[in-house]
């Protein structure tokens, strides 16, 4: 028994059926409707976006500029120097703190392999290091941040 293959209807084709129906075939009528509904939810996505870059994207591009001196680190393996990020406006939106972004970006950058870093001795073992240490630098970062905030 062989199973015929049946291309499914889109979510539009839907709505032109059920339009169809209601407007008496009226396609010209139906198609205007559907080109207005995909303007509508053109426009929508576009806001969001836009609101989105401006809660998230602004603040912490914002914050990144400011941070000088009010960043947490790690002064040696046991040790660590922490601070609350000093505007709390992109962690109030995302629940992280900036200053864990930051630290991604770092072992980003870290692991791009090129010539600035090949000439280091074990690279992937300082690599996993660093990554280790910024770890447990992130995990204190999210506990100060989540009692101050």
């Amino acid at each position: 028994m062989s199973a015929l293959y049946v291309k499914p209807v889109t979510k539009d084709e839907q709505i032109l059926l059920l339009l169809k129906e209601v407007l008496h075939h009226n396609i010209d009528v139906c198609q205007l409707i559907l080109k207005y509904k995909k303007t509508e939810e053109q426009q929508e996505t576009m806001d969001y976006h836009m609101y989105r870059w401006e809660t998230i994207a602004r603040s912490h591009f914002t914050l990144h500029d400011t941070h000088e001196g009010k960043f947490s680190y790690i002064f040696d393996r046991e040790k660590y120097v922490l601070k609350c990020d000093h505007k709390p406006t992109f962690y109030n939106v995302t629940g992280i703190s900036y200053q864990v972004v930051e630290l991604l970006h770092e072992l980003i950058k870290l692991n791009k392999i090129d010539t600035e870093n090949s000439h280091i001795e074990d690279y992937k073992y300082w690599l996993e290091h660093d990554d280790m240490l910024y770890t447990a630098l992130a995990s204190k970062i999210k506990i100060i941040m989540d009692q101050q905030y």
